[in-house]
């Protein structure tokens, strides 16, 4: 990123994202004293700052209300033309424990006419679940849009079958 725009990491986000959508509680943690949310595997509170702190060219920080922001502009096109969407459509099924999951252009895809439900569901839903149990989707179908965050490091597969449930109730 350097590189090509002469600034950080840092710099490119503010400058390309959060200052233009406006996600004033959105940030890449550098300072191990910089607010990070708690963390937990199963009851066990992990703290990890100085990790999270280390690799934050890949933490973000946000809050609900911050991701809801960034992933309406994401998919209706207000950071890129919503056309290079066809340009990334090679996926690949990830691994058997999260689902129906398919990953490619840097997102996810979760068709819902499925084994997992029973090949009841209609359309799909695109976006990315995080390590840590957030996540941010698309339900294009009926114009939903999905974000959480369970803290929760245990069980990954967790807001996927959630999603899943949510845009299946959906009538």
């Amino acid at each position: 990123m350097e590189k090509l725009s002469g600034l950080t990491i840092d710099k490119a986000y503010k400058n390309f994202i959060f200052t233009p959508l406006g996600l004033e509680k959105t940030y890449l943690p550098r300072k191990s004293e910089e607010f990070i949310p708690n963390i937990y595997y199963k009851n066990e509170l992990l703290y990890r700052s100085q990790f999270l702190t280390s690799n934050s060219n890949y933490i973000v920080v946000s809050t609900a209300a911050d991701l809801m922001t960034f992933l309406k502009a994401f998919w209706n096109g207000n950071l890129f033309q919503s056309r290079i969407f066809e340009k990334l459509s090679a996926y690949k099924k990830l691994q058997v424990y999260y689902g129906p999951i398919y990953y490619g252009g840097g997102y996810m895809q979760i068709p819902l006419k499925s084994i997992y439900t029973l090949f009841m569901g209609k359309g799909k839903l695109i976006g990315h679940s995080g390590v840590t149990g957030s996540f941010a989707f698309y339900y294009p179908e009926r114009d939903l849009f999905f974000v959480g965050d369970f803290n929760q490091m245990a069980n990954p597969g967790m807001p996927i079958r959630l999603i899943m449930k949510l845009a299946m109730s959906v009538k």
